[in-house]
C-alpha cells in the first residue's frame, strides 16, 4: 500500500467518525426531542397555561434540527468533495508513479548503456596509456641514442680537429723540413762534399731532459708523439730524445726527433725497432 492510499484511508475513517458523531448527537437530539414532547403531554396536563411556552420550545427545537441537518448535509458534500480531491490527487499520483517507473527504466538502460560505454572507454584508455608508456620509453631510448651520438660525434669532431691541426703541422714541418734538406745539400754541394760520404754527427744533446709521453697518432702513415717537455725545458728543433719504458726489461725502444716546439710541450716523429710499442706515459730522455 503506498503513501497516497494511506491518507486517504485516514482521511475516509476521519469523515466517517465526524459522520458517527453527526448521527449520535441527532439520535441525541431526537431522544430529547422526544423526552420534550412527553415533558410537553405532561406538562399539558399539568399546566395547559405553559402550553404556548412548550409550542415556542418545539418550533426552536425544530429550528436547530434543521440546521443541525443542514450543517450536517453540508459536512456531507464536504466530506464528498474532499473525498473527491483525493481521488483525483490519487490518480495523478497513480500517472506520476508510472511516469518515474518509465523514467526509471529509461534510466536504467541509459545507465547501461553509459556502463557498456565506460567499459569501452576503459579498454580503449589502458590500450592508449600502454601506447603511451611505449612510446615514452622509445622517446628515452631516442633521446639517450640521441645524446650518444652527439658525443660520439663530438669527439670525432675533437679527433678530426686534432689530427687536422696535426697534419697541418707536419705538412709545415715537412715543408720546413725539405726546405732545410734543400739548403744542407746546397751546402754541402758548395762545400765540395758529397751527400753519401757525409761525415756521422753525434746528435745526442749535451743537456739532461726528463720528460713523458703524452700521445701518440700516425699521420700520413708517419708515427708522430707529443711530449710534455718543451723549449722551456730546453728542447730545440731536430733534437733526438731516447724512448724508454723501465718496466720493460729491454727499455730502449726507438728515437722521438722533434719537429716542433713549444713552451711546455713538442711534436716529434718516431724512428727505432720497437716504436709500436710506444704508448702514453713511456718516457723520453735525452740521455740514458
Amino acid at each position: 500500500m503506498s503513501a497516497l492510499t494511506k491518507v486517504f484511508v485516514l482521511l475516509l475513517v476521519v469523515l466517517s467518525l465526524i459522520l458517527t458523531a453527526g448521527t449520535v448527537v441527532y439520535v441525541n437530539r431526537a431522544e430529547s426531542f422526544a423526552k420534550a414532547l412527553n415533558d410537553e403531554k405532561n406538562a399539558r396536563q399539568a399546566a395547559v397555561a405553559e402550553a404556548g411556552s412548550a409550542r415556542e420550545d418545539q418550533a426552536m427545537l425544530r429550528e436547530q434540527l434543521n440546521t443541525m441537518g443542514a450543517q450536517l448535509q453540508n459536512q456531507r458534500n464536504v466530506g464528498d468533495q474532499t473525498i473527491n480531491q483525493l481521488r483525483g490527487a490519487i490518480a495523478e499520483r497513480d500517472a506520476n508513479i508510472a511516469q518515474l517507473n518509465s523514467n526509471l527504466l529509461q534510466a536504467t538502460a541509459g545507465q547501461k548503456s553509459s556502463s557498456d560505454a565506460l567499459v569501452v572507454a576503459q579498454k580503449v584508455l589502458g590500450t592508449q596509456n600502454d601506447q603511451l608508456t611505449e612510446m615514452r620509453k622509445e622517446n628515452l631510448d631516442l633521446a639517450k641514442r640521441n645524446s650518444d651520438d652527439s658525443l660520439a660525434l663530438s669527439d670525432l669532431t675533437n679527433k678530426y680537429e686534432t689530427v687536422r691541426t696535426q697534419w697541418r703541422d707536419a705538412n709545415e714541418q715537412n715543408t720546413q723540413l725539405q726546405n732545410d734538406n734543400k739548403t744542407l745539400r746546397e751546402t754541402l754541394h758548395k762545400a765540395g762534399i758529397a751527400e753519401n760520404s757525409a761525415p756521422t754527427i753525434n746528435t745526442e744533446p749535451l743537456i739532461n731532459v726528463h720528460g713523458m709521453v703524452r700521445s701518440k697518432q700516425s699521420i700520413g702513415g708517419v708515427a708522430m708523439a707529443t711530449i710534455d717537455v718543451g723549449s722551456a725545458d730546453q728542447i730545440t728543433k731536430g733534437m733526438q730524445l731516447k724512448l724508454i719504458d723501465p718496466n720493460s726489461q729491454d727499455p730502449f725502444l726507438g728515437y722521438l726527433i722533434v719537429d716542433r716546439v713549444e713552451p711546455n710541450q713538442a711534436i716529434g716523429h718516431l724512428s727505432g725497432p720497437r716504436v709500436n710499442e710506444v704508448r702514453p706515459g713511456v718516457e723520453v730522455r735525452t740521455q740514458l
